[in-house]
Order: C-alpha cells, then structure tokens, then sequence
C-alpha cells in the first residue's frame, strides 16, 4: 500500500489543475472520499475542482457547506468545468463509463489515478489503487491522508466516517472489518460524531418521503418461496408526491427486512424510459453478478445498475437472473 500511496504523492508534485469526480449520481462513500481529498489538496495549495454528474442528495449536503461539489447537469455550469486538467481522481467506480457525462470533463492524455474498492474494477486508470480489502474508498482516502501526515480535523473526520458509515450498511454489511472499525474509532477521536452524522443521514427525511415509502412498503412482491423481495417506485408516484429520486437511497434496504427473505430487489423507473435496480442479498448470495451484467458493479450483498429497459421488461430480467443465482446457476452475460 505504501508504494501505491507513494505514487500518488509523486504525480501530484507536477499537477497544475486536477479534477475529482466519481460515480454518477454520487452517494455517501463518493462524497465524503471526494470532499476529503479535496481537503488535502487545498492544503497544499493546489487548483481542484470536484464535478459530478447528478445531485448532491440532501441528506448529504451538511457534509458540503462549502458547496465544493459541482453537478454537471446543473444549468449553472462555472467555467472551472470547461478547464483543462492534467490530473484526474476517479474515486468509487468500477469502470469509467460509471462517472458518465462528467467523462468528457477528462483531457486527453491527462493522468488518471484510479481508487476503488470494489473486485470488479477495471483498472481503467494511468495509476490504479485498488484494495478489495477496504470497507470503503473513505477508508482508503483516510490512509491516503495518514501519508501525507495531514492532520484529521472534525470536517475531514466527519466526511471520512460518513463514507464508511454508509457503505458498510451502518456497519452490517460483511465488508464491516476490524480495520474499518479501527478507522472509525480514530475517525471519532478527530471530532466526527456518530449520532450527529447518523441522524442526518437516515433521520432526516420529508413527509413526502415517508407518504412514498408507505406506499413502496404496502405493496412488496414475494417471490420464490418467500427468498426474495421485491418493490417498485413508479414515476408517476415521485411525481405526485414531488420526491427527488436521490431521496430513494436506502430504501432498497427494506426489502431484506422480512424473514426469511436471501435478496431484495427495488426498481426505479426513469423517466427516459429506463430502470434502475438496486439490489441487496443475505449470506453467500453474489447479486454484483448480475448488477454486472448490465454495467453496474459493487459488492457480493450490496450492488446497483441501470437497464434500458421499461420497468416491465427490467423486472421480468432481472428477476430470471436472480432466480439462477438462487440455483446456483451461471448468471450469463447480457442478452444470454
């Protein structure tokens, strides 16, 4: 790791304009490991800018005050997007078709470091820091911090454990280590606090929301035997009520509350005439098999992807995947 971490402190000795940017649609362990490498490179001074595509979701903007993370869709675009940038962070993405519009942001012939955590990454970077061992890029991010011996201030500390925070599940999913726990324990001890930064993440939701979610819950489709569970969000149901689609994280999570259930499935429909597929699994069950497929990724329990499919079509698809997996089938490729 230290030679990895050694790398990255040798490109950044040469990098005049560096830009940060992640998945699309950026969730807790993007944003928190975005803006505390920001951190560390405003420090020393360097031109960064951090640009995604797709809203910062309002449960996550107390961790932003300074508003630093740019939405590429936004209508007000600065003109720090349209610079040229000799260096590129990609952070929490399996491949760079993931970061969608915000790629056509990166200079040809720019440096790209690549940091991930997930199995399936494609090592697409100039410079690739991938550790599978990792509960979350945040966790990397802090020992990218601890070898430039940058001081964890409670802004920082409070990023860092809320991207770990979120991506290990509130600390239940099977990527919850003993390090991840170590991390947060210094993590708190730099000023992050636990019930402050739960409370904003998963306490503070809209009456619009719950009404959806009331909804969503109602009407759970039970499927082979009682192993898996699946929900629908409509369009039209966002619509009605005026929820954002970024205030949807996480409610994927209650499919795997009933017992008995092994995989919990929830689809988004779009409004471009595609679907979204969250899905999420117990014990041994690999659902980042099939997320795959359709260009997605993640983790064996924790997964996501986007179909171009009516909801219709992307259920019975999806579905049929999972019922091989339930099997213990080869889960194909796409089309197969």
């Amino acid at each position: 790791m230290k030679d990895h971490l050694g790398n990255i402190s040798d490109m950044l000795l040469t990098a005049k304009s560096i830009l940060i940017t992640s998945h699309r649609d950026p969730d807790g362990d993007s944003i928190g490991s975005q803006l505390a490498l920001a951190e560390l490179l405003g420090s020393r001074g360097m031109s960064f800018c951090i640009i995604n595509q797709g809203e910062l979701p309002n449960k996550y903007r107390f961790l932003d005050p300074q508003r630093r993370i740019q939405n590429l869709n936004s209508t007000t675009r600065t003109q720090n997007s349209k610079m040229p940038f000799d260096l590129v962070f990609v952070l929490d993405s399996t491949c760079l078709e993931r970061i969608g519009e915000a790629g056509k942001l990166i200079t040809p012939g720019a440096t790209m470091i690549n940091i991930d955590h997930h199995p399936d990454n494609e090592r697409f970077g100039t410079f690739n820091y991938i550790d599978e061992e990792a509960s979350a890029v945040g966790e990397m991010i802090f020992s990218l911090l601890k070898y430039f011996s940058f001081p964890i201030t409670a802004p920082v500390a409070t990023q860092l454990y809320a991207a770990i925070l979120t991506d290990t599940g509130r600390f239940k999913f099977s990527n919850t280590t003993p390090l991840c726990l170590k991390t947060c324990a210094e993590l708190v001890e730099g000023g992050a606090d636990p019930r402050y930064i739960t409370n904003q993440i998963y306490f503070n939701y809209s009456l619009s929301f719950l009404k959806l979610l009331g909804s969503v819950l109602s009407h759970p489709k039970i499927l082979f035997g009682g192993k898996v569970c699946a929900m629908i969000i409509r369009q039209e149901s966002l619509a009605e009520l005026g929820v954002e689609p970024n205030e949807m994280e996480g409610v994927v999570d209650y499919t795997l509350f009933l017992k008995g259930v092994e995989v919990g499935l929830l689809f988004t429909e779009k409004e471009n005439g595609k679907t979204k597929v969250n899905l999420r699994s117990q014990n041994e069950y690999d659902v980042s098999k099939v997320a795959s497929i359709f260009g997605g990724g993640g983790h064996r329990n924790a997964a996501g992807c986007t179909l171009d499919l009516a909801l219709k079509e992307a259920q019975q698809i999806i579905v049929e995947r999972i019922g091989r997996i339930l099997k213990n089938e080869p889960v194909g490729s796409f089309g197969s």
